[in-house]
């Protein structure tokens, strides 16, 4: 099983969120797992609720997630944004 499945699994995602790349610093004793999602993927609106193409995306964030076998491990994401209307 490939690294970006198996934390895919782990993580619990869903389509349209996939992992695109995990890696591995052993030096600093830490995993970075980048978290994407597909391209045409239409989103709700948390204003009005309407579903609306992705606009653009809020500056890439870093959450702290749990350790993985003591590795510090850390979710990259750029979360999407629509234009409510």
């Amino acid at each position: 099983m490939k690294d970006t499945d198996l934390y895919f699994r782990i993580l619990g995602l869903t389509e349209p969120w996939f992992v695109e790349a995990v890696e591995l610093d052993t030096a600093e004793g830490r995993v970075d797992i980048r978290v994407e999602h597909g391209p045409g993927v239409r989103w709700f609106c948390p204003t009005c609720g309407r579903e609306l193409a992705c606009r653009d995306h809020a500056e890439p964030r870093v959450w702290r997630h749990l350790d993985t076998c003591q590795f510090k491990t850390f979710l990259h994401a750029r979360i999407p944004r629509v234009d409510c209307p």
